[in-house]
């Protein structure tokens, strides 16, 4: 039976066996107002897939929200309006943001004129029709982030709220398109954003392992999962760089030759943003908005090996994650909070790191007697105990069933339905 355990807890008992760590120091009170108990609001829900992610025409029907299921679908029979963005799966948060803003409202992606020409990429993508046109001020959005799908909407919310100096700072040439509007600012598009094992704050195999092994190993681990036959089932989505798969070329020569292309050793893709260090910057460039509302969701996925308080992977842990969450669970890495807090992971994402971007405001949530967290405040859910980083979003009927992620996903759902207007 999967359990929750505050991470506190875990904390506790881990310093009750002689393992140190340093305390978070800037929790903040819950609220008086309990959490609200009926439908508030009726906002469409949009579900945002991290790295290595794929949209709905991909994977042979295979889906990253459910598997085999469709949590997607299943949530529009429980009422809820709901749709799956795609987005680049390797690309960089920027990049990601962008293209999420315009999957949602519709046009012809804009990477920015600066951030174009910085990187080396072309500034347009694809076009989108946008599931959600009338999007704005009043008719907002909820967004449901997994892995990466945590950052990449935090860079949105912040370009939609704030904008982008550099880019509204761009005098065009003659015969350029002038400044997209979603680097103008003036936005306040999104009522909520929830994260489930979101890399907030980094993922260590970025920084200080062979991350880019990681990748791989996990996109053909993937696809093994997913049990696909049709060789076009997945496309990276990089056009901007200039690569887009040939006809007839296999998967295996598509990403080596996307591994043979600028894009993969530059600082505009998910190897770097996932970093701590890039997360650090891009924690102080991005800041909870104080008009929407946080939830996120952190998992451990390891246990206590009895040596050192060192965590290894469950059994239960698939394969393609447990190379790493050894790692992990070893670390002797100076980190925030002190490494022993970074040891717990879900395979891929440390605790400290899936539960709020450090320095933000936040309030551990009392499962038992929830408050509303205020809007730009996270409302840190409960470590959940025994999945991993991918158990959580497809069933592998060791760690997770199908029926428990659509009461998992439908719990959400309904959270944010709750949320006051």
């Amino acid at each position: 039976m999967i359990k929750t355990i505050n991470f506190f807890l875990l904390l506790f008992l881990i310093l009750t066996v002689s393992c140190s760590s340093d305390d978070d120091n800037n929790s903040h009170s819950n609220t008086n107002q309990a959490y609200p108990v009926t439908v508030q609001n009726k906002y469409p829900i949009i579900l945002v897939h991290g790295m290595l992610g794929w949209g709905r025409n991909e994977m042979d029907g295979f889906h990253y929200w459910g598997g085999k299921g469709d949590i997607q679908e299943d949530l529009k029979k429980e009422g809820y309006q709901v749709y799956t963005a795609s987005m680049g799966p390797i690309s960089s948060n920027w990049d990601r943001a962008i293209e999420l803003y315009y999957y949602i409202k519709g046009g012809t992606v804009d990477y920015g004129a600066v951030h174009s020409q910085k990187y080396g990429h072309s500034r347009y993508g694809k076009t989108f029709a946008g599931v959600y046109p009338r999007w704005d001020g009043v008719s907002k959005v909820h967004l449901v982030g997994h892995s990466m799908g945590g950052p990449t909407p935090r860079y949105l919310i912040e370009l939609l709220e704030n904008g982008d100096v550099q880019e509204t700072a761009y005098v065009p040439a003659i015969g350029e398109a002038p400044t997209a509007d979603l680097f103008k600012g003036g936005k306040k598009w999104v009522h909520s954003l929830t994260t489930v094992a979101g890399v907030h704050n980094g993922a260590l195999t970025a920084d200080y392992f062979e991350f880019r092994e990681t990748l791989e190993k996990m996109f053909f681990g993937l696809a093994g999962l997913a049990g696909v036959t049709n060789e076009n089932f997945y496309d990276f989505d990089l056009e901007q760089w200039g690569i887009k798969r040939n006809a007839g070329e296999t998967i295996v020569t598509y990403f080596e030759r996307i591994k043979g292309n600028d894009f993969w050793n530059s600082q505009d893709n998910c190897m770097y943003d996932l970093s701590v260090k890039a997360s650090d910057l891009q924690n102080k460039n991005a800041k909870a908005s104080s008009s929407v509302y946080y939830a996120s969701y952190n998992i451990d996925g390891t246990e206590d090996d009895n040596n050192d308080c060192i965590r290894k992977p469950l059994k239960s842990m698939m394969e393609m994650l447990k190379p790493d969450a050894i790692k992990v669970g070893s670390t002797t890495i100076s980190l925030p909070f002190g490494y022993m807090a970074w040891r717990p992971s879900d395979g891929l994402v440390s605790i400290p790191s899936a539960q709020y971007p450090i320095g933000e405001k936040h309030q551990m949530m009392d499962p038992v007697k929830r408050m509303l967290s205020p809007m730009g405040t996270w409302d840190v859910h409960p470590t959940i105990m025994g999945l991993d980083h991918m158990s959580i979003v497809i069933p592998d009927d060791k760690a997770s069933t199908y029926k428990y992620l659509l009461d998992f996903y439908s719990q959400i759902a309904q959270d944010v339905s709750y949320l006051p207007r």
